[in-house]
């Protein structure tokens, strides 16, 4: 394996230029961190930032916890993953993707206090999470992609539950719609309550009648809730998905039926990936999730506090844009 000293001799520099050219710790010139760039293609050579953090006291290694739950990482998590990866490498950091088992959390504090990692993000927040409760005990810089139920001055980026519902509910409205209902589930994350919450709060200011359907995020489940739909509450006109892969199973469900979307049925996502829709027929109508803007956003966020720059928009909240595709259309005549 080629050596940081091996790299600075083909490139003709020090090891400290080639330091700085790779982290991004110091302005170098354009012309000489191509040629360190070139020298690291050539020698195929890959930086050991644990060594650098043990030398140098400081890391520039983020811990990104996530729990994979039994099915692995969701497509979903993916979106933000990428987005905080990509903001982190564009600083000149790098992100590891850490199980958040309780378990483990000790170990983030070591790794925190030795220099090997320098921050953490924190996903699929609890509105009482005791994650956040222990990292501030241990004094451990972080950002979380959602809030927990009182956040205070903590930093986080979540979804503009209010603004998102607020959009779906107002286009459901103009096309006629006032009998409603939503796929939810009943997770201990707050998302799951945040958006129940407002949709129904959406819902009331319209004088809408909305009936809250529960499900899992499976397929399976969607297609369950479909016909629970289709059973109990026939007069319904539109459905808001607040579940990403049991919107896929609803439209199945309705397929399978013999419901056609829209015409029957208009449906509307608030909580959908891109790669998602792709998957779906009809398109889906949605107010798109800027999952992979959230993500970058904690990075940036995260990062600034452990350089200690001020960042008075340390906690953000994104609704994302409605974008209208081919499951919404006017509400049936009775």
């Amino acid at each position: 394996m080629a050596t940081r000293a091996e790299v600075a001799k083909l490139a003709g520099v020090s090891a400290s230029t080639v330091s700085y050219a790779l982290n991004g710790d110091r302005s170098i010139k354009e012309e000489t961190r191509k040629r360190v760039l070139k020298a690291v293609a050539q020698l195929n050579y890959r930086p050991n930032f644990a060594a650098g953090a043990l030398a140098g006291g400081k890391s520039k290694t983020l811990a990104l916890l996530s729990p994979s739950g039994e099915f692995g990482i969701a497509l979903i998590a993916l979106e933000y993953i990428n987005g905080a990866s990509a903001a982190a490498r564009d600083r000149g950091y790098h992100l590891v993707i850490w199980p958040s088992q309780e378990s483990e959390l000790a170990e983030i504090q070591t790794f925190a206090e030795s220099g090997m990692i320098s921050g953490v993000i924190l996903m699929e927040i609890k509105f009482k999470d005791e994650r956040v409760t222990y990292l501030k005990k241990a004094k451990v810089p972080f950002a979380m992609i959602g809030r927990t139920e009182k956040p205070g001055k903590d930093s986080y980026v979540d979804r503009d539950f209010i603004g998102t519902t607020q959009l779906g509910v107002d286009y459901l409205d103009s096309l006629g719609h006032k009998k409603i209902a939503f796929l939810t589930t009943e997770r201990a994350v707050g998302v799951d309550t945040r958006f129940g919450s407002a949709l129904l709060e959406a819902a009331s200011k319209k004088k809408m009648t909305a009936r809250k359907i529960q499900v899992v995020n499976e397929a399976s489940s969607g297609r369950d809730a479909f016909i629970e739909l289709h059973k109990k509450y026939p007069d319904v006109t539109a459905v808001v998905s607040l579940n990403d892969i049991a919107t896929l199973g609803f439209i199945s469900g309705a397929n399978e039926y013999g419901i056609k979307i829209p015409k029957d049925l208009s449906l509307i996502a608030l909580d959908t990936p891109e790669n998602h829709i792709e998957m779906s027929w009809p398109p889906l109508t949605t107010v798109n999730l800027p999952a992979f803007e959230m993500g970058a956003s904690a990075s940036n966020i995260l990062i600034d506090q452990i350089e200690h720059k001020e960042n008075k928009q340390n906690q953000v909240l994104l609704a994302g844009e409605l974008v209208v595709r081919g499951t919404t259309a006017k509400a049936r005549k009775e």
